[in-house]
């Protein structure tokens, strides 16, 4: 009997090395950030006494802060996009590279507004909507480009030089053609007005881990569900889901979209308040080997 053969996403260096369970990711940063802590202490103690200044308590930033401010700035590429008259596609490629990157970097070596830059310059790349860095400097009225183009390489090893981003966006799209043509007759007002909303809930779907976890046309359905319950579209979804499935997967896909809302509904986005809260604490416990104004 012939093989089926897999899936082209299953082949994908996206199935294949960034999927993890919320376990997972909770250990690789509490991993990433006491590691960090122990370098830049060092490294802080060695940047005093040669500077002979005194020796502090600094209060570093734990793995919880780090990834509220990193959910802060992906935000910001959120806002960003817009005015750059980027594309859903390169917003999210460039949330997903912070995402991936500071899984196993800390903030106390580069800040994430400069991996924000970097990430976004390099999706507009990846997207195939280039631009110059010139022009894209002028666009974001930043004084040099030159952070930018330097930290491409560390963000590209952070990155496992594994460029390509699978997104909700595109099953989601398949899904609203393909429920037009499931048997039951649709009400097309009622699908078009679902999917008009499917595209924000993806927006808060990508500040959190859930595209670390789940697979893009996982989260497109749960995408659809969520979005169908303002108008009652989602008990259309579950027979669909029914039609096109067997009853089995059709619930496990139902229930696991019951938990990606109650993740979406406990993952407020976080407050400029918070923020820079977080931010002035990161400036004091910055890695000065970093830094080539340091005396280290």
């Amino acid at each position: 009997m012939e093989q089926s053969k897999p899936l082209a996403y299953e082949q994908s260096s996206q199935y294949r090395h960034w999927r993890y369970s919320p376990a997972q990711l909770w250990e690789i940063r509490q991993a990433c950030t006491e590691a960090a802590i122990e370098r830049v202490r060092k490294n802080i103690e060695e940047d005093r006494k040669a500077a002979n200044e005194p020796m502090d308590e600094i209060n570093f930033l734990t793995a919880d802060e780090q990834v509220k401010l990193c959910r802060y700035y992906e935000g910001q590429i959120q806002a960003i996009c817009p005015h750059l008259k980027l594309s859903d596609m390169v917003m999210a490629t460039a949330v997903i590279y912070m995402k991936r990157f500071f899984l196993r970097n800390t903030m106390m070596d580069y800040h994430p507004k400069d991996i924000l830059f970097t990430c976004l310059f390099m999706a507009t790349k990846s997207e195939s909507e280039r631009m110059s860095i010139d022009e894209f400097g002028k666009n974001l009225q930043l004084p040099t480009t030159d952070m930018v183009l330097a930290l491409e390489f560390p963000v590209s090893q952070g990155l496992k030089f594994e460029y390509m981003v699978h997104h909700p966006y595109r099953p989601a799209y398949g899904y609203y053609l393909d429920i037009q043509h499931s048997g039951d007759p649709v009400d097309m007002s009622l699908l078009r007005d679902t999917y008009g909303q499917v595209n924000g809930v993806i927006k808060k779907i990508l500040l959190t881990d859930l595209p670390l976890i789940y697979q893009p046309s996982q989260l497109a359905i749960a995408a659809f569900i969520i979005a169908g319950k303002h108008n009652g579209f989602d008990l259309r979804i579950r027979r669909y889901l029914e039609q096109r499935f067997d009853k089995e997967l059709a619930d496990t896909l139902y229930t696991m979209t019951i938990l990606i809302d109650e993740t979406l509904i406990e993952n407020a986005s976080v407050s400029v308040s918070v923020a820079t809260e977080i931010d002035a604490r990161l400036r004091l416990c910055k890695n000065p080997a970093k830094n080539p104004e340091s005396a280290l």
